[in-house]
């Protein structure tokens, strides 16, 4: 079977001394997504021996944690988002991610975030790059901004967490759904329900790691490998085998790693 990890976080694995290798060699693809302008340099020398693994770089909403919407708060944002977009070029990413909004915790102020997803947007639109996106608690900002957006590759909702909206936005303007380890747990029935929505040329899954580990392991330090629970969990909420279900993928993740015609 072709197993894939559609989003992971290698630094933050390293940093908490947690293994990739073993992961690397069980997967038959997966995507490093990146968390800030400063992180490329680390990732793109730790990948090098594992070229099946894809390079994504971006400014999550984070990176605004502490800001208040000053003009000086504006400047360093349009400052960091210069370095990130030198760095994109320099270590040649795939992909531009993760970026999005994230309304559960206080990361600045809701119009920053909705400023510096807008502006990495326009980014991934004038690089031709797909774009991994983070939505938590902000469904109906995310459909707008996406919707106006208007990227000729579209992208992914990563560890999608079911806005109904997003849902159909995302579908409608030809993103793919991402579903990671929450997937498995036992309180999510109305997150499993949204799967059956999702076409079966627009689903793709993640570890989301070192974070949200899948039943049984949740609670545990999470790595890509443990993928394998989610796909196991998605197979039986579909009614579909696991190794139908990981040649569907499989082929979702060719297409959306095939670089946009043009680019």
């Amino acid at each position: 079977m072709h197993i894939i990890d559609s989003h992971f976080h290698t630094q933050i694995l390293k940093k908490r001394a947690l293994e990739t290798e073993p992961s690397f060699s069980f997967l038959s693809g997966g995507i490093d997504a990146g968390c800030n302008e400063e992180d490329l340099e680390a990732r793109s020398a730790l990948l090098t021996p594992y070229p099946h693994i894809k390079l994504a770089g971006a400014m999550g909403p984070w990176c605004l944690e502490g800001m208040t919407g000053t003009t000086q708060d504006h400047e360093t944002m349009v400052r960091r988002l210069g370095v990130l977009e030198e760095n994109l070029v320099r270590y040649r990413v795939s992909f531009l991610g993760e970026t999005g909004l994230d309304y559960y915790w206080n990361y600045g102020t809701q119009e920053l975030q909705k400023e510096l997803f807008s502006k990495q947007m326009e980014t991934a639109k004038r690089m031709g790059l797909r774009v991994l996106i983070h939505c938590r608690r902000a469904g109906d900002d995310t459909a707008r901004i996406i919707r106006e957006a208007v990227l000729p590759g579209a992208g992914v909702i990563h560890c999608f967490e079911g806005s109904p909206v997003l849902l159909e936005t995302a579908l409608e303007c030809g993103y793919w759904i991402s579903y990671a380890g929450n997937l498995t747990y036992k309180s999510n029935n109305s997150l499993r329900e949204t799967i059956k929505r999702v076409p079966e040329d627009r689903l793709l899954l993640e570890t989301d790691a070192p974070y949200l580990s899948p039943v049984p392991l949740r609670g545990q330090p999470n790595v890509p490998a443990n993928v394998i629970h989610t796909y196991e969990c998605a197979a039986q909420v579909l009614g579909i085998s696991l190794e139908a279900l990981s040649e569907r993928v499989w082929n979702n993740y060719l297409d959306f790693t095939t670089p946009i015609l043009g680019h």
